[in-house]
């Protein structure tokens, strides 16, 4: 995850939220089950066949983290067969051998004006971070950089080294195991309220994410996008409510709605709202429907002294509901939870060392119900 600071910037939007959403008792309100709610979040976000439902983001900017090789344990005791990282580490990638976790990667950012001029460059990575690991590790997914599409030094290199990465890739009959992306803040949209007329920003809409997806499109890769309701709720507060951004309840008899004006669409969450923008972007580009993995998406545990909507407590319902979420959808969306630990190294706000599921010494801050893997 960026910076807090880079990201807040991009919810200002959801101020006007509060004057949208409608208290109402349940039996006010129509049903809600099936494709009627955050419709083209079920129907544009989950076309992924044997795609991972719920994954773990596995970053390391934390004091006296377990070595890479607890890390397998660690993830299995949580019931969660998915990671991402932020790297190519082969230490790290050894270590998921043989153990039926998949596994994500990532090229860093600094490598991509390179390899989008450098086919040689691309294969020398797959040979020597891919090939030596690939049978026994199962990878699927190479990030080609990390939230680059809103920096110019990076951004204009960006499919061009995507589609060099997966060149390499083919040349070794990997391209259908191992697909290629990156991933994207939402700080791509520029207009994201209401969901259905969500556009990108002008500026990298028809230059870079135009041919970007049409690439994802062609290879049949994820769009891949980091999705934060707290940072929403934050930066908009008090606008959006608590509980709206919490998942609230299935049985609350005052459930939070919702309407978009254009569609009629019903949300009873911000999550559903932030993945639609996304889809409707894609649609204003006049693309036709693509997978979306949900990279990043969490809730902090603690914060500066004013931020009291990150705690504990709201961590733990947040991301449990999350999971009870996306189990009842009809049809699922892959999303990674950020993160496995706290990072007490990152820089930046305090709220940035506290998204972790454990603590950097291993231990749960929270029961979380995973069970049965998904």
């Amino acid at each position: 995850m960026k910076m807090i600071h880079m990201k807040t910037m991009q919810y200002a939007f959801w101020s006007l939220l509060v004057f949208s959403i409608s208290m109402a008792s349940c039996s006010m309100i129509p049903s809600l089950g099936g494709p009627q709610i955050g419709i083209n979040y079920g129907q544009y976000s989950s076309n992924l066949e044997d795609s991972p439902v719920i994954g773990i983001n596995y970053g390391r900017y934390g004091s006296n983290l377990p070595q890479p090789e607890a890390i397998p344990s660690l993830v299995n005791s949580l019931s969660i067969k998915h990671v991402k990282t932020f790297d190519l580490d082969p230490r790290i990638t050894k270590s998921f051998a043989n153990t039926g976790i998949t596994l994500s990667l990532c090229i860093p950012n600094d490598k991509i004006p390179s390899l989008a001029t450098n086919l040689s460059q691309a294969e020398s990575i797959i040979r020597n971070f891919i090939l030596p690991y690939h049978k026994n590790t199962i990878i699927t997914t190479i990030s080609v950089g990390n939230e680059v599409s809103l920096l110019p030094q990076f951004s204009s290199h960006l499919v061009s080294a995507m589609v060099n990465v997966h060149k390499a890739i083919k040349r070794y009959r990997l391209h259908k195991k191992i697909k290629v992306s990156t991933t994207h803040s939402l700080a791509i949209l520029s207009r994201r309220f209401p969901p259905s007329t969500a556009i990108f920003h002008q500026s990298i809409g028809d230059s870079v994410l135009k041919p970007l997806i049409r690439f994802l499109q062609r290879t049949n890769s994820p769009l891949m996008v980091n999705v934060y309701p707290y940072l929403a709720y934050k930066q908009s507060f008090p606008s959006i409510p608590l509980d709206f951004a919490l998942f609230q309840p299935m049985n609350s008899p005052k459930r939070r709605r919702y309407i978009d004006p254009y569609t009629g669409v019903a949300y009873t969450n911000l999550f559903d709202i932030m993945l639609d923008s996304v889809d409707s972007a894609v649609k204003s580009l006049g693309l036709p429907k693509i997978p979306v993995v949900v990279s990043e998406i969490g809730w902090p545990s603690s914060g500066n002294p004013g931020e009291t909507a990150a705690n504990l407590e709201n961590a733990r319902v947040f991301n449990q509901r999350l999971v009870e979420h996306l189990r009842r959808r009809w049809n699922k969306v892959p999303v990674y939870i950020f993160a496995l630990f706290d990072e007490d190294q990152k820089t930046g706000a305090a709220v940035e060392k506290h998204w972790g599921l454990l603590y950097g010494n291993g231990s749960r801050k929270y029961d979380l119900n995973f069970s049965p893997s998904i």
